[in-house]
């Protein structure tokens, strides 16, 4: 076995950080719940993106696949056996090299997309920067293979080394031209998989407007509504999405303000398994003319119900119906009604007819909104669609 080089660590390092950061998120998730996120970090927004779930896989198990065949190839470069007809050390800079292009790529469309930044994703990217690195390094210190002769005489070891080193460069040039093309293959195909399928569900742009949109198709007079103001801003919410709860006493003081009326259109994403059960409590007491009550005390409970079972949600949802009010026996026949369960998935196919990303998605006077969730950020927009 060949003694390890500087690099050989750093990329195995760099390989099992980011592997370890992707298990983490891969947790994530599957639970819904932030974890260690630093707090405005916009985690929850990248999350919720359509980004986040390529081909409805979750993105962090691409990642954790990609850094433990890294992990692999760096521990089996310690050998000089070739794995699959190449090189170890090139087949690690290839696959670090598309790895780093895709991290690029993702990490664009967070600034430019989604316009949030994941903290742990911005720690792989840093992972895969390392790791792209430290192998370049190592496919830049290949050493001649062969010995020169002590015997032969001064003129012929000169002889003999500067063909050692021809043969070297040629080798070098050769081992970065196929690096460069495995590589180069491996980025276009990867970031068409993980970007396209993305894009394949529709997620707008930064520069895409949704004013061409009519009132009636944001807002259709079945959804919800709350306020008088001049503006109207439809917002499309997950009643178990951390954003969606941090905006609604923004959007409420907003109502209370008189400045916007307020149209709440249901968005349950995939990955909060008790999302759909929510939106139709809310639906459910839609019907006894109580949404607006329910629904706040779905976002204001959120801590209570959101990481315990279906069965133990439905009990307490049924709390909260009796808390606002509602006649709780047509309440529960109205949550499992057919009727009910059209509404909820009626918003989410408007939603993703519409291409939106994720949640929460809102619309003021027509236009899709992309900047930030603060009280003062769209006190602004909705100041600038009223002028």
């Amino acid at each position: 076995m060949n003694v390890p080089r500087g690099w050989r660590p750093v990329a195995l390092a760099a390989a099992l950080v980011g592997a370890g950061i992707s298990a983490y998120l891969l947790v994530e998730y599957g639970t819904g719940q932030s974890g260690f996120c630093a707090t405005g970090s916009g985690c929850d927004e990248v999350r919720a993106s359509a980004f986040a779930y390529p081909f409805g896989i979750p993105m962090p198990l691409f990642g954790l696949a990609f850094y433990l065949a890294a992990a692999g190839i760096a521990w089996r470069s310690l050998e000089p056996a070739h794995l699959l007809g190449m090189s170890p050390r090139v087949a690690l800079a290839a696959l670090a090299l598309a790895g780093l292009a895709v991290s690029i790529v993702l990490t664009s469309i967070e600034a430019f997309v989604i316009h949030a930044f994941c903290t742990w994703c911005l720690g792989q990217a840093i992972a895969s920067l390392v790791l792209a690195i430290s192998s370049a390094i190592g496919l830049a210190r290949q050493e001649p293979s062969g010995l020169v002769n002590r015997d032969i005489s001064r003129h012929a070891k000169r002889v003999a080394v500067r063909e050692a080193a021809r043969q070297l460069d040629a080798q070098k040039r050769g081992l970065r031209r196929e690096a460069f093309l495995v590589s180069g293959f491996m980025a276009i195909l990867v970031a068409t998989l993980l970007v396209g399928g993305a894009l394949g569900r529709g997620a707008p742009g930064p520069t895409e407007n949704a004013g061409a949109n009519t009132t009636a198709r944001l807002a259709p007079a079945s959804a919800p509504r709350t306020g008088t103001g001049p503006v109207t801003v439809v917002e499309f919410a997950d009643y178990q999405c951390p954003a969606c709860q941090a905006v609604a006493p923004e959007l409420q003081q907003l109502v209370t303000d008189g400045s916007i009326t307020l149209v709440y259109r249901y968005f349950p994403l995939p990955q909060h398994s008790l999302a759909v059960l929510a939106a139709r409590a809310a639906q459910a007491a839609s019907l006894q003319g109580e949404f607006w009550p329910m629904h706040d005390l779905l976002f204001s409970t959120h801590a209570a119900w959101e990481n315990v079972s279906s069965d133990e949600a439905r009990a307490y949802f049924g709390g909260l119906a009796s808390q606002a009010g509602l006649n709780l026996q047509r309440w529960q026949a109205d949550l499992t009604s057919p009727a009910v369960a059209e509404a909820v998935s009626s918003d989410a196919a408007a939603a993703k007819a519409l291409g939106l990303p994720g949640t929460p998605s809102i619309f003021i006077n027509g236009t899709y909104y992309q900047d930030g969730l603060s009280l003062g950020q769209l006190r602004s927009a909705v100041a600038a669609a009223n002028a």
